[in-house]
């Protein structure tokens, strides 16, 4: 194991507003203490695990978590409000597990990943594996453990479970990352990718918003009008992510850039204005879809903005 540094928090790009930057400094603080000490037995697993969480990152995921609870009125100083970060941090140690399974040698071999070496660099294949592993174990028992103290009427604790569950398997993130990885590029037309990607990226986007949604209980419509939203917004962010691929630098982008040449990817099928374009046009859908919610929609379209406009 080659050990490196923990840099600690870094807080997410400076586009986002001071509003939804405090919740993402909100759940950069809780993500450590959340975990197991890093001397702690299993040493090396509780310290990839913390390496991979608390690298640098967006953190778009839980900061969506958050602000679609607020916008159905769990306030910022409750317990209820407590119970919801933890919810969020859970989505996030969902997402790092995935980053650790995408950045290995038998998936996309990625040797950086938020600007330092990708965790199978750091620590090994066999401690990242089983790191991934623990992330997405906490996750759930998180997620359980937050929801059953809610006091929502409409959801149970078993009901945003099985949320994230669905989110995750072989109908979600899974099902997915495993088309995207046995399509070849005669197969990969724009229905396919669309496909794939709605389920690799969408679907923990849209868990991330319906989670918020049935954490505030919010009203069966609203939960629906919500996983709209983050669906688009969730394709939106994928085909910013194959932008910034062929656009960007790997200090831009804090990650290897030109790692899709191989693949077939949006702008591989629409080229970049075309991409640009189908780009917009999600975030549009997601934008329409928050229409009946009002002006307290407005943090939600200011996320539509920034995956729109970053440039990580």
């Amino acid at each position: 194991m080659t050990p490196v540094p923990d840099r600690g928090p870094v807080h997410p790009p400076a586009s986002l507003s001071p509003g939804l930057l405090d919740l993402g400094r909100r759940v950069e603080l809780r993500l450590p203490e959340l975990l197991p000490p890093a001397d702690q037995r299993p040493e090396a697993v509780h310290q990839a695990m913390r390496y991979a969480l608390t690298s640098p990152g967006k953190r778009l995921r839980p900061i969506l978590t958050l602000v679609v609870a607020d916008l159905f009125g769990v306030g910022s100083r409750s317990d209820r409000s407590t119970r919801v970060l933890d919810i969020a941090c859970g989505i996030e140690m969902v997402h790092a597990c995935s980053l650790i399974l995408d950045d290995l040698p038998a998936m996309d071999d990625a040797a950086l990943r938020r600007g330092r070496p990708t965790v199978h660099r750091a620590f090994g294949e066999a401690v990242a594996l089983l790191a991934a592993l623990a992330l997405l174990n906490r996750a759930y028992a998180l997620v359980a453990e937050a929801a059953h103290h809610l006091p929502a009427k409409r959801y149970t604790a078993e009901d945003m479970i099985h949320h994230l569950a669905a989110a995750i398997g072989s109908h979600g993130l899974i099902g997915g990352q495993a088309l995207d990885l046995s399509s070849s590029p005669e197969e990969l037309d724009l229905e396919r990718l669309e496909f794939i990607h709605s389920h690799k990226t969408g679907a923990l986007f849209m868990a991330a918003g319906e989670l918020g949604a049935m954490a505030a209980d919010a009203k069966r419509n609203e939960l629906e009008l919500i996983a709209r939203y983050a669906k688009n917004l969730g394709l939106a962010f994928q085909i910013s992510d194959d932008l910034l691929d062929v656009l960007s630098t790997p200090e831009e982008a804090g990650k290897d850039v030109g790692q899709d040449t191989l693949k077939v990817t949006f702008v591989k099928r629409l080229g970049v204005a075309g991409a640009q374009t189908l780009e917009a046009e999600l975030l549009g859908f997601a934008v329409a879809s928050l229409e009946p919610l009002g002006k307290k929609a407005e943090p939600l379209r200011e996320i539509a903005r920034f995956v729109q406009h970053r440039r990580r």
